[in-house]
């Protein structure tokens, strides 16, 4: 008998299509413990580049402690980086794994050319191999891009997207859903983040997007971190960095909250003491957060088998209350509805839904933000019949997480709407 999987309707995996090197096969990086993965092998890199080798061997396993002492380390890594020049920055991760093991491509961009740093991990996450090679020198950022860091205790790395010009423009910071997720919001091989911020650039909005904190710090945070710690400072730390700079007109900075985000936009924006004044909800819901837990769950059992039905009615109606996750992070945010929030603004929102959208739903989620806000002549409504939770076109009649199709883009569409919506105001 199947068994149903218990999970936050908007905890997006994340996965990331690795360039294939050689045979063995190469298989995809559980999403579990891809955010480890990757975040582990940054800072093995970034310890390299600093020069902490002992740092680095520290989390060799035995084989290689015994193979490539740290000074041995410092050889390999100073012999490589010698030809390559001064470090800049890191460019990228990619995972995959291999063998059994995990293995993360992190190329960094160096002043004559660029590292391609092959570390490889055990499945308890110590270093079984580590490898060197050279790669054509080039940035993930587009020409008008720089990279930021959001805050101090849990710096987070981000990218701000500038619209070409000098004159002063309309600002957003992108609000990630559920889970451990990276600037892009990469999603089964879907860069949803990415596709806004380039869309949004190219017509005249800056766009900030940064790395969440659970995807970089998830080591350093308790067990019984909130929404609060998890999301709504972080966003509220990236808004005021955006008050600094010339380029941005500070009175016209708004949230793009996506699933989660969306659901948390209107907290973040009444907490943030004037820095946005207004947000894009898209595929949020005012609901509580395990209504949509069970009625996800209750959507994968209608497209069971029927003698399963029952079966799997019965997990789901076993792991209630909180699902498996920690009762502090639903009551704290439980505490906090979105209809309080929304009720009494009277700040500029636009509330996106794509018809399609099996995580969050049309009928329910949608509407619900219709029943205490449609009234409200500060709100826009937009539904887009055949797009799916992540806005791209759902090419599927019962949607599953197969509608995610790796390498396609966020519709223009809602696009369209949100540049247009923000230079309105």
């Amino acid at each position: 008998m199947k068994r149903i999987l218990i999970c936050c309707a908007m905890a997006l995996n994340v996965l990331l299509s690795a360039c294939t090197p050689t045979s063995p096969a190469v298989e995809d990086m559980p999403a579990d413990v891809l955010p480890t993965v990757e975040t582990a092998a940054r800072q093995t890199v970034a310890d390299l580049a600093s020069g902490d080798y002992a740092a680095v061997t520290a989390r060799f396993d035995k084989t290689m402690a015994e193979s490539l002492p740290a000074d041995k380390l410092k050889e390999a890594w100073e012999t490589t980086a010698g030809e390559a020049g001064s470090y800049a920055e890191i460019v990228s991760a990619e995972s995959f794994m291999q063998e059994g093991y995990y293995i993360c491509l992190v190329t960094t961009r160096h002043e004559i050319k660029g590292i391609v740093s092959r570390v490889v991990y055990g499945k308890d996450m110590q270093i079984a191999g580590l490898f060197f090679s050279y790669t054509e020198n080039k940035s993930e950022l587009t020409e008008t891009e720089t990279t930021v860091t959001i805050g101090a205790e849990y710096p987070l790395y981000g990218v701000l997207a500038l619209p070409g010009g000098t004159n002063k423009v309309p600002a957003v910071v992108l609000v990630h859903g559920s889970g451990p997720n990276d600037k892009d919001q990469s999603v089964y091989g879907i860069k949803v983040f990415k596709d806004i911020s380039d869309y949004l650039a190219a017509n005249g909005v800056a766009v900030l997007r940064y790395d969440k904190r659970t995807y970089t710090h998830a080591a350093k945070l308790s067990s019984d971190i909130t929404v609060e710690g998890e999301t709504i400072e972080d966003a509220i730390l990236a808004g005021k960095l955006l008050t600094q700079n010339g380029r941005i007109d500070s009175t016209k900075i708004y949230v793009i909250g996506h699933s989660l985000g969306g659901m948390l936009a209107p907290r973040i924006v009444d907490e943030s003491s004037g820095v946005f004044a207004g947000a894009v909800i898209m595929a949020g819901s005012p609901r509580s957060l395990l209504d949509i837990i069970y009625d996800q769950n209750m959507y994968f059992i209608s497209l069971a088998d029927e003698s399963e039905r029952d079966a799997l009615t019965k997990q789901v109606e076993d792991a209630k209350p909180y699902y498996g996750l920690p009762q502090g992070y639903i009551d704290e945010m439980d505490a906090h509805p979105a209809s309080d929030y929304l009720t009494a603004t009277d700040k500029p929102y636009m509330i996106l839904q794509g018809g399609r959208d099996f995580q969050v739903s049309p009928e329910k989620d949608f509407e619900a933000y219709k029943q205490f806000a449609g009234g409200k002549s500060n709100f826009e409504f937009r539904l887009y019949d055949n797009l799916n939770h992540l806005f791209t076109v759902s090419t599927m009649g019962s949607p599953t997480t197969d509608d995610y199709i790796a390498g396609t883009h966020v519709d223009n569409a809602p696009l369209e709407d949100i540049a247009e919506w923000i230079k309105a105001r």
